[in-house]
């Protein structure tokens, strides 16, 4: 897809050298910034915070802005694939997800790959922690973190839908902690980090398997009971959840496992 814009990766001089793909980025980002302030339903201070820093991380091209803006984009994809799987008439661009999918097709370009995460730190106070990872390296990261944060923030719904119905216990929660945590030590460039997505992924899916199988069922059948009262009101995120930690788990296994062998055979 970004092969298709490739007319947007020329560089505009009075702008820094920066190529009209990431003047439209940074624009959308201040766009984003300015409606949270008019807004009539109010500021929502946490998405406030989110769309300034990173419109100002993408400003000052830091080598994982890029990154974390398509997995921002995943993310809200993500929080309306449930929405989906209902009654979705009256549905708008929101509940379709055209904006994140725009900005997908903005993003997703292998010049900005090179400006952002191949290139050498642009900052020295920001160093390029991505520059010791191959090209294809760096990839399986991009691709286990998209997975796993839409992952969180799906665990983080259902979590808050639950509640009517009773706790989900000590691990969806922990498990969006452990995300957090994990992905946080991957954009600081340490491997170990995709070695706990893997598990933490694996985790989830082994607790959210049978019962997305028992509502899937259920749903096919057109008889919704609520035997599993506390993943009642989360039903429809059991299956994008389950298939979300699955992907993860799937991209992350070969990486890790080299760096899971790699330990055991250096410390032998």
């Amino acid at each position: 897809m970004g092969t298709a814009l490739r007319f947007l990766d020329h560089n505009v001089s009075w702008a820094g050298d920066r190529s009209v793909r990431e003047l439209i980025a940074i624009a959308g980002g201040l766009a984003l910034c300015t409606y949270e302030f008019v807004d009539p339903r109010g500021v929502d201070v946490g998405n406030l915070i989110v769309y300034v820093l990173a419109t100002g991380l993408f400003a000052l091209r830091v080598y994982f802005a890029r990154a974390a803006a398509v997995g921002a984009c995943v993310g809200a994809l993500a929080q309306q694939w449930p929405h989906l799987r209902g009654d979705i008439t009256g549905g708008d661009l929101e509940t379709y997800g055209v904006f994140p999918l725009l900005a997908i097709a903005l993003l997703a370009s292998s010049d900005l790959v090179e400006r952002f995460e191949r290139s050498p730190a642009r900052h020295r106070w920001i160093p390029n922690a991505w520059a010791q990872f191959t090209a294809a390296q760096t990839r399986v990261i991009r691709w286990s973190v998209y997975a796993a944060g839409a992952l969180g923030g799906l665990l983080d719904h259902m979590i808050q839908l639950s509640t009517r119905f009773g706790e989900l216990g000590v691990w969806p929660r922990a498990s969006m902690i452990a995300i957090i945590a994990f992905a946080a030590l991957l954009v600081l460039g340490r491997a170990i980090g995709l070695v706990g997505l893997w598990l933490t992924a694996l985790v989830v899916a082994v607790q959210l398997a049978p019962h997305a199988w028992l509502f899937e069922q259920q749903l096919a059948a057109g008889e919704v009971s609520e035997a599993a009262r506390v993943f009642f009101s989360a039903r429809f995120y059991l299956l994008p959840a389950l298939l979300l930690a699955v992907f993860t788990v799937v991209t992350a296994t070969p990486y890790t496992l080299r760096l899971l062998r790699r330990s055991l055979f250096a410390r032998a």
